[in-house]
């Protein structure tokens, strides 16, 4: 994969990316993700976003595209 050249992708550690990225999407999501975007501060709270926005994108698409993980599916079974 070929990632931009932009500071935000020149990280030298993957600490540093996941705080890059943490701050990235709340300047730039704040309004998509409403109240959601308080999981961020959590230790895990980019795995519990990413989550809950593909378990939106599941339900949206009334289970068209389903890119939640396997123990996600098996829970919603």
């Amino acid at each position: 994969m070929i990632l931009p050249n932009t500071p935000l992708y020149n990280s030298k550690s993957d600490a540093e990316f996941r705080v890059r990225m943490i701050h990235h999407i709340k300047q730039n999501y704040k309004d998509i993700l409403g109240s959601d975007i308080k999981l961020l501060d959590l230790p895990n709270g980019l795995d519990l976003l990413q989550s809950k926005v593909q378990q939106r994108l599941f339900d949206v698409s009334h289970g068209e595209i389903d890119m939640r993980k396997p123990e996600q599916k098996k829970l919603a079974a």
